[in-house]
């Protein structure tokens, strides 16, 4: 069975009740077996630049490589080679939504969020970025799957505050990592 298939994927997104407009990106592809979604932030069209270059490259790169892959490249549905991949691939982004904002005024401090999720070989392997999450739905219980980069996650890692409490501060929207706002970004992968 192809990974068509085995998976069905839908991609929806909403700005939500207080934002006039929305600054996502979303990709998805049974056939590649590749999710995506980044959130732009930054500036007015900014945010929406950087969240459509993200899944743009992103999944022209993925849908360039993967069949090549699949017809036999060393390595191929490991974990390892997996989170070498989308490490690539998410600083390759990276680095161009980075020259962009620098290239171009308008763009300057945009970046965005990103979560990416492949699947392969009956595993899946994420990346990502800030905190756009990736949950499972399995049954009837929902998990969140990823861990925010944000000070609000680090705030309650630390024990400063209570799960209560983060439901009502004021840094809800503080990240702490985002594509293109750094010269360099660290993704976390799981498999």
């Amino acid at each position: 069975m192809n990974l068509a298939e085995a998976l069905e994927m839908v991609v929806r997104t909403d700005p939500g009740r207080v934002r006039s407009h929305n600054e996502d990106a979303v990709f998805a592809e049974a056939g590649l077996g590749v999710a995506i979604l980044a959130d732009g932030m930054g500036g007015y069209n900014a945010g929406e630049v950087a969240s459509g270059m993200a899944t743009t490259l992103l999944s022209s790169n993925f849908a360039a490589f993967i069949p090549a892959q699949v017809a036999g490249g060393p390595g191929y549905g490991s974990p390892a080679f997996a989170e070498l991949h989308i490490a690539d691939e998410v600083s390759t982004a990276n680095a161009a939504i980075y020259n962009a904002a620098l290239s171009q005024p308008q763009y300057n401090g945009m970046g965005t969020t990103l979560v990416l999720a492949w699947f392969y070989d009956n595993r899946v392997s994420v990346g990502h970025v800030g905190d756009s999450r990736l949950y499972r739905l399995r049954g009837d219980d929902f998990e969140q799957l990823t861990k925010d980069h944000s000070l609000l996650q680090e705030q309650l890692d630390s024990g400063m505050i209570t799960p209560e409490e983060a439901r009502y501060s004021q840094n809800k929207n503080l990240v702490t990592r985002a594509l293109g706002v750094e010269a360099d970004v660290q993704t976390e992968i799981h498999d």
